[in-house]
Parts: C-alpha cells; structure tokens; sequence
C-alpha cells in the first residue's frame, strides 16, 4: 500500500495518539536479546563495529530479530572505512585512454552506494537522530516512576 508507513501502537502511545480503535493487534514484540558476542567472520572492523553498537544501545533497544541487520550494517562499515582510505588516497577520479575524459572511480562509486546502505541500515536500526527519536527502548524496571503523575 502507498502513503506514509504505519507507526507503532509504542509511538502512538508515547505521542497520546494511541486509540483503542486502531491499535494493531497483529503486532508482536519480542523477548530475546541480541547477543552482545559479534557472529564469526567479521572482519577486524565489523567486530569493532558490533561491539561498540552493542555497547552504546540503551538496553532493550536491539533484539535477536536485529542481528542480521546490524550484521549488514557492521560490514557495510567496515567496506566504507576500506574504500574510504582508497578515496582519501587520491582515489576519486579515473581518465579514459582514448578520449580522455575523466569520470568518477568505481571505487569512489561503491563508496557512494556503501553509505547508502548504511543509512538504510541505520534508520532501520534507530542509529539517526531522527530514527532515535521515533523509536523508544523499552523502560528499566528499575526506573522510579514520577510520583506526580500518580492519583
């Protein structure tokens, strides 16, 4: 279906939109954690990567169903900090033979497309600003409700 995608009954409540009427009731969550341990063959980078996304993410925000995107994104990274180098070395441009003309490396190109993926990856994740901002984590048991808001 065409139009803006559908939001969560978790941002609709935490925006005060949530109604009755319109609740997903196909909607699941899911219990298990991601393991904090990055999958074997990971390069160095990737590793590097997975351990810091996984140490930086609020507890509760990434789940078992998110290990093969934030596997994509690791690698992604670590492709995008190899071909990076490539392109700081003077790796941008590439002059034809014959006509002389001067185009865009294939390595600055798959630069280019790396970094899309890993945005795309990035806000599936809720690593953007604005991605964060849309998904919460799901409360401490520990955290101490305002005492307030109770009647």
């Amino acid at each position: 279906m065409a139009g803006r995608p559908r939001k969560s009954d978790a941002e609709k409540a935490a925006k005060g939109t949530l109604q009755k009427c319109r609740q997903n009731s196909h909607e699941w969550t899911v219990n298990e954690k991601l393991n904090p341990l990055p999958p074997p063959g990971l390069t160095a980078d990737a590793r590097d990567a997975w351990m810091m996304a996984v140490k930086v993410a609020p507890e509760g925000f990434l789940t078992a169903l998110d290990h093969g995107v934030l596997e994509k994104w690791c690698r992604n990274y670590a492709l995008y900090r190899k071909l990076s180098k490539a392109v700081e070395a003077g790796d941008i441009e590439q002059t034809s033979g014959n006509s002389g003309l001067r185009s865009l490396s294939p390595t600055f190109s798959a630069l280019i497309n790396v970094q899309k993926l890993m945005l795309a990856c990035e806000r599936e994740l809720g690593f953007t600003p604005i991605s964060r901002s849309r998904v919460r984590a799901q409360p401490n048991e520990t955290e101490s409700e305002n005492p307030f808001l109770d009647d």
